[in-house]
């Protein structure tokens, strides 16, 4: 089922072994962009045909080793350089590090984030925007009526999504914390704060946070506006890309386990989620080899 990938990533493995400068093929004289097959190939007169190769506006080239030097401009094609010339929000592609971008939502609806009904859409800064969702039940719970008698019991702690609970790492920057509540909550905080916290519906709450490289603790806190529930605490390694072994560095032995489980739904070397470890995978480990945070 994979042997087509397989030629991709053999060529890719060789670049590793025999690191190359991606700006340094593009111009030389014994390599070209071949349209046909989607990388660099070998060529004895790569530069009788390079130009005309360039033109096309069905394929974009990309360095896989090394950022690009140098900038170029065409009606037909773009070059970006930069340290993170591979991954940008704006692209229109979902990359590992964003929830959704331009039209693509990584299938998610007004639904899946708890609402009834609506248009689900994505905000320039890659995350969901659900101002046009809604739920089917009304306002409900009126007012003050939540605070009920001043001796009122503090409600139940809020809880984390069981799809979510049991996760030991992300490789996002940015994550979607979600959960249950009581129905007489009226206010959730993160780690002490109620920013950018959205109570969905009458018994659910969700939040996208931010995810520094390493542990990231969450304490989560219902209040029912005289009291307090007890903590939830909610915990979250975050990986950097390419580190399959989870220590922290990007090396050969990363590489030799991303091999094993090619064309697996693995989430350690499934850096971009997609439910496959496959050559775009490989392309993110790459980009940031010999890397260590």
């Amino acid at each position: 089922m994979t042997y087509k990938k397989l030629p991709v990533l053999l060529v890719a493995l060789s670049l590793v072994a025999f690191p190359l400068s991606a700006g340094a093929t593009v111009s030389s004289t014994t390599y070209q962009i071949n349209p046909e097959e989607g990388y660099l190939s070998p060529s004895a007169n790569a530069g009788a045909n390079a130009s005309g190769m360039l033109t096309s506006s069905s394929y974009r080239a990309q360095g896989a080793i090394e950022p690009y030097t140098g900038s170029v401009s065409s009606t037909t094609y773009q070059e970006q350089g930069g340290g993170a010339f591979q991954f940008y929000c704006g692209d229109g592609f979902r990359d590992s590090s964003e929830t959704c971008d331009g039209a693509d939502l990584n299938s998610a609806t007004c639904a899946s984030q708890g609402f009834d009904a609506g248009t689900l859409s994505c905000s320039s800064a890659c995350a969901y925007v659900t101002s046009s969702c809604s739920t089917a039940s009304g306002g409900g719970g009126g007012g003050g009526g939540g605070g009920g008698g001043g001796g009122g019991s503090a409600p139940d702690e809020p809880e984390v999504s069981d799809e979510i609970a049991s996760l030991e790492y992300s490789y996002k920057t940015s994550f979607l914390l979600y959960g249950t509540m009581d129905t007489d909550t009226d206010e959730i905080t993160i780690n002490d704060s109620s920013e950018d916290v959205e109570l969905v519906d009458d018994d659910s709450w969700s939040s996208m946070v931010s995810l520094s490289y390493g542990l990231n603790s969450f304490s989560i806190v219902a209040s029912n506006g005289s009291k307090d529930s007890d903590e939830t605490v909610y915990e979250l390694y975050r990986r950097l890309i390419g580190d399959v072994t989870g220590n922290d560095t990007v090396n050969d032995y990363d590489l030799s386990k991303l091999v094993k489980i090619w064309g697996d739904n693995n989430r350690a070397g499934d850096f971009n989620e997609d439910e496959i470890v496959d050559d775009y995978d490989f392309s993110m480990m790459v980009a940031r080899w010999g890397t260590s945070v």
